[in-house]
């Protein structure tokens, strides 16, 4: 058997450093765990933006989401020009939730984490005039529905 002396003169047999770099790569890459990705669906205003949603369940049973779009132009650029992106969530029977404002760079990207307590629910992407708006008003630019 192939082993490797580690520095208190123990020996540690070389096949668990053969699995190590697996182990490495799935605590760092694999966030998500038995989350799920649906992608978004963008509005013919803004046919190139991409949109993705990764919802996963928390420890407490909420959904977390991680939203995250490219290609989206910035909402100064629509007709009519707008302020800002929100972030809607809404669950079947209640009105829409504003979770905030999606801030798209230079590079036409934007993130956004959140978490809310329903399993089931559409999540939507307006362009308002301001971040705080109780209600949408502007156009979606990107919608999704996600399933518990």
């Amino acid at each position: 058997m192939n082993t490797i002396r580690g520095s208190n003169a123990e020996l540690v047999p070389s096949r668990y450093f053969s699995v190590l770099p697996a182990i490495v790569f799935l605590a760092l890459f694999w966030p998500f765990g038995s989350g799920k990705t649906i992608h978004m669906n963008s509005a013919q205003e803004v046919p190139a933006a991409h949109g993705v949603v990764h919802a996963k369940n928390t420890d407490n049973g909420n959904t977390q989401l991680d939203i995250e779009v490219r290609a989206l132009a910035q909402p100064s650029a629509l007709t009519p020009a707008q302020g800002t992106y929100v972030v809607w969530i809404q669950a079947p029977g209640h009105d829409p939730v504003n979770e905030g404002a999606l801030k798209v760079d230079s590079d036409l990207k934007g993130e956004l984490t959140t978490t809310t307590p329903y399993k089931a629910f559409k999540v939507f992407i307006t362009a308002e005039k301001y971040a705080q708006v109780q209600q949408p008003a502007g156009q979606t630019v990107l919608s999704a529905q996600v399933a518990g």
